[in-house]
């Protein structure tokens, strides 16, 4: 029936008075009678003074656009700033709605009790809680007293600046960090490795860290291996491409031992047993090679898969084995195909190139490109060296062996898959071909042997030709160019910085030795430790700090919390510093055992901008509201403890400090710290930083920070054609599609994508190519514990907000398997004791048939603060002394020290506990002290 507008205009008149008619009583009531309270609260959240834009600067990757309402100077409530468009073809999701429940609960958290106000200085012992409020001046005279004392006696490398990604991914904080540690000279230790973080594995393979488009390439691919990730809790904003991929036709496989919700959505779930992944990878590397379903021309050009090998010794063939002049040229980098047409050894196009000239990148001037070249893939030839005839074959030959060695049906029982669960999974990956893709997560690289899992990853990616193809490859990480960062940090003074891997620093001033022998044997730590100190000797690995660190500075990080070390590294390291000082937003562990505390703005007081891969768009922080209390940002911490610093140094007339970094020769002027630090006043605050960076930084459109602050987000140059990063204008690394579509060489040694590494390490330990080692365990502990990141927090942030909190289990909470929990009479919601030779903690049992029998697996971010003894997962986590040989090897092309590329990583994985019903005492194996 169809009803006109003067019909419903007269019906609804007629309603009306019907209702006024029986209702008139309470009507005339409700009209005259004033708001009740609760109503008045409601009627003014829908106004505000004014709208900011802002984000939340966390290492969650999301930067989503969020805008900030503000009254009376108060955040009153936040909202996502859904503008985001879309990349590549018209079929492709756009990036938006972008957000979380960490983001709306932010402005709360902002003003939770957990903030920390004012500048506070211990007055019990550490970890005591007791405090005394100062104000900033005397709080940064102190500081700079110990500063200036401990750089004059022990020198500058003898304190240490530690960052975390709370600061990191924060573009001019990070880069006010690093130039006041570059005109300082202090020592930073690197935050990759040291969470273990760092894809040592994909750096091996392709001489890059950076592999990774943004989230709509998944909407792109055929078929995608969820791997070591859970993007249903971890990528929140993102996780609807990978749905959408799904209903789109692509094949959504998760690898996981828990039954985790992207599990739960995807199209097959693999329960593989924790730290087989290699095993699987492997196998299918098997299937595919043996069907011959890999892409022949593509790994002839892009790989190391046809270079030839002999069979004597087990290394390349080289231009220095086939005559003397090369030998006494050390041609160590020219390497040989067997070319099928004329049936003989060529060399290797774009390999043998010399270093690159300063300022010019070698990649410009080679080429891949294989010509009339025909590379053999398998075969074995005999070939006249300078010492005689030598066998030769080609590394797909051996990696056809190796394959062998990991059949699905040899890998069964290691991974507890079925064999034809396996071949099924692996025959859909080689089908999908250049649009094959897996999405990895960071978890790979917290196991020991992580870093062959990822050169298998990339493996597999190789055979099926889908690396440097929308759609395809591994997808981890692409990070923004540095370039702004860097010139800002070495402007006027040059790179004089020191960064060491944390984890070696743990290693040599925690007692790492002794805890690897406690744990995993006299064999295993004399191996690892013999092959560490040759590297040292060998100087393919620095070594600051040899003097220990005696005053440590902790901003945008919870140093004394994540440490895979137990409690050792509190005892032997971190409580050992004379001066620690916390610049914290939240109260946390650090901040307890800190000496003196200043109080850091939260991310809707301060300005700065995010660039993260994930999408194509600038994220601005702008500063919505002053900060509360007396905080600051990073860049004005750092700015008042520089100019305590110049003013004392002055006061005491402290003569320059004559400061030596990798050879190089530097006098550091105390005096002139702040001048320095601030460009002669020229830099006032971190706007002034951004601004710095956005006209240094290739892809970022050049615009002032007002007008990005008025616009929230911009979009990145380059980014609306394609899901991928292909551009060398764009602000993310395209290095993978620059080798893929123009032929130029990898920064490897091989100039390819390196499968075969035969350095004396690699084969000493039959790691030439992957191959599959079982996990670490721990004698009469027989549960294999695993974490990952939260769905109601980003590391600790959040993680403590009273909302969020109620959401799960109110506290702390670990997943059993219940025919574990029954065998140890254990019921669901009870008080547990997890334990090993390390330590022990208490938290609740939460039973779940989705964790398989013998494991245990617990979301990480909590704060040893919320838990009972304020000892929490780290305190059975023993494995910070593995550093494997191969992580520190050198002398060998791209292998060897590379700041955020190649050092060993923190391991968090390859180790086992047990649990038992908590007795309401002491935790009994927080007795056992490792000696």
């Amino acid at each position: 029936m169809s009803v006109s507008r003067r019909q419903f205009l007269t019906h609804s008149a007629l309603a009306g008075a019907a209702l006024a008619l029986q209702h008139g009583d309470a009507l005339a009531d409700a009209l005259t009678r004033p708001y009740r309270r609760i109503e008045d609260i409601w009627r003014k959240k829908w106004t505000w003074d004014r709208v900011a834009h802002g984000t939340h600067g966390t290492n969650c990757a999301g930067t989503c656009a969020f805008n900030v309402y503000i009254r009376n100077g108060v955040v009153w409530r936040e909202e996502q700033q859904a503008e985001y468009e879309r990349s590549g073809t018209p079929d492709v999701p756009d990036y938006g709605p972008r957000g979380c429940n960490k983001g709306l609960r932010h402005a709360r958290y902002m003003y939770g009790k957990q903030r920390v106000l004012y500048p506070m200085k211990r007055v019990g012992k550490r970890g005591e809680g007791k405090w005394q409020r100062i104000s900033w001046d005397q709080a940064t005279r102190e500081i700079a007293e110990k500063f200036i004392d401990v750089a004059v006696k022990h020198g500058p490398d003898s304190i240490t600046l530690g960052s975390g990604t709370q600061l990191a991914v924060k573009m001019a904080s990070y880069s006010a960090l690093a130039r006041f540690s570059n005109i300082t000279g202090v020592t930073v230790p690197e935050f990759y490795s040291g969470v273990g973080d760092l894809p040592t594995g994909f750096y091996m393979t392709t001489g890059l860290t950076y592999l990774g488009d943004t989230m709509a390439a998944v909407f792109k691919s055929k078929c995608v291996l969820v791997w070591m990730a859970n993007p249903a809790v971890t990528r929140i904003p993102d996780a609807h491409f990978f749905w959408e991929a799904k209903y789109n036709g692509t094949e959504v496989v998760t690898i996981s031992p828990e039954f985790t919700p992207t599990a739960m959505h995807s199209s097959k779930w693999l329960n593989i047993k924790p730290g087989t992944d290699t095993a699987l990878a492997m196998a299918m590397v098997h299937t595919i090679i043996e069907e011959k379903l890999y892409d022949a021309a593509y790994i002839r050009e892009q790989t190391d898969l046809p270079f030839l090998v002999r069979e004597d010794n087990g290394e390349f063939l080289r231009a220095e084995d086939l005559n003397l002049v090369d030998m006494l040229a050390v041609r160590e980098n020219v390497f040989y195909l067997w070319d099928q047409k004329t049936r003989r050894i060529v060399r290797a196009p774009g390999t043998g190139a010399a270093e690159a000239p300063v300022g010019r990148r070698r990649r410009k001037f080679e080429t891949i490109a294989l010509g009339n070249i025909e590379p053999a893939l398998e075969g074995r030839w005999t070939v006249e060296t300078r010492t005689g005839k030598v066998t030769v074959t080609t590394v797909f030959a051996l990696l056809r062996k190796r394959a062998t060695e990991h059949s699905p049906e040899k890998m069964s029982t290691e991974t507890g898959l079925n064999p034809k669960a396996m071949r099924t999974v692996a025959r859909e990956f080689a089908k999908a071909g250049q649009r094959a893709m897996i999405y990895a997560g960071f978890s790979a690289c917290k196991w020991l042997h992580g870093d062959i899992l990822q050169r298998s990853m990339v493996l597999l990616c190789a055979l099926t030709g889908a690396t440097g193809h929308e759609g395809g490859g591994v997808q981890m990480a692409n990070g923004p160019k540095s370039r702004g960062i860097t010139s800002f940090a070495f402007a006027g003074v040059g790179a004089a910085s020191r960064v060491v891997a944390s984890t070696l620093w743990d290693y040599d001033h925690g007692k790492m030795k002794q805890l690897n022998e406690k744990i995993y044997g006299k064999k295993l730590a004399d191996e690892f430790d013999s092959h560490y100190q040759h590297s040292l000797k060998e100087d393919w690995f620095p070594q600051y700090g040899k003097n220990g660190w005696k005053m440590g500075i902790f901003a945008g990080e919870n140093g004394a919390n994540w440490r895979a070390s137990g409690n050792r590294w509190r005892t032997e390291a971190f409580e050992k510093l004379e001066m620690i000082v916390a610049l914290v937003p939240d109260a946390g562990i650090t901040m307890h055992h800190a000496d003196i505390v200043l109080p850091i703005a939260h991310h809707y007081e301060r300005a700065d901008i995010m660039l993260q891969s994930r999408h194509p768009y600038v994220q601005v922080l702008d500063t919505a509201v002053k900060p509360l209390g007396e905080a600051v940002d990073d860049f004005e911490a750092l700015r008042r403890i520089s100019a305590a610093i110049s003013t004392i140094a002055r006061e005491k007339a402290t003569p320059a400090i004559k400061d030596d970094v990798d050879g190089r020769t530097f006098r550091r002027d105390l005096k002139r710290t702040l001048e320095l630090y601030t460009m002669d006043g020229a830099i006032r605050d971190s706007r002034d930083i951004v601004q710095f960076i956005i006209n240094a930084t290739p892809g970022i459109p050049k615009m002032s920070f007002a007008e990005l602050a008025a616009k929230g987000i911009v979009r990145v140059d380059e980014s609306r054609d394609s899901t991928v990063w292909n551009s060398d204008e764009s602000p993310f690394h395209a290095d993978i599609a620059e080798s893929v579509h123009e032929k130029r060489p990898y920064e490897t040694l091989t100039g390819r994508q390196q499968f075969y590494i035969d350095h004396e390490w690699f084969l000493k330990f039959d790691e030439a190519l992957p191959v599959y080692h079982p996990p670490l365990k721990q004698k009469g502990y027989p549960l294999q514990m695993t974490m990952g990141h939260a769905r109601h927090g980003i590391h600790s942030m959040w993680r403590d907000d009273s909302f969020l909190v109620s959401l799960q289990r109110g506290e702390p909470d670990i997943y059993v398997n219940p025919d574990d929990a029954a065998a140890r009479k254990v019921r669901d919601g009870d008080l547990i004791e997890v334990f090993n030779d390390a330590g022990g903690f208490v938290c609740m049992a939460h039973l779940s048939a989705g964790i398989m029998p013998g494991t245990l697996y617990m979301y990480h971010g909590w704060d040893p603060t919320m838990f009972r003894g304020r000892q929490n997962f780290a305190a059975v986590i023993p494995t910070a002394g593995l550093v494997k040989p191969t992580s520190v090897a050198g002398d060998y092309g791209h292998l060897g020290y590379r700041v955020l590329a190649y050092a060993p990583n923190q391991t968090y994985r390859d180790f086992t506990c047990e649990f038992k019903l908590y007795s309401r005492g002491k935790v009994t194996a927080a007795k056992a002290r490792i000696a």
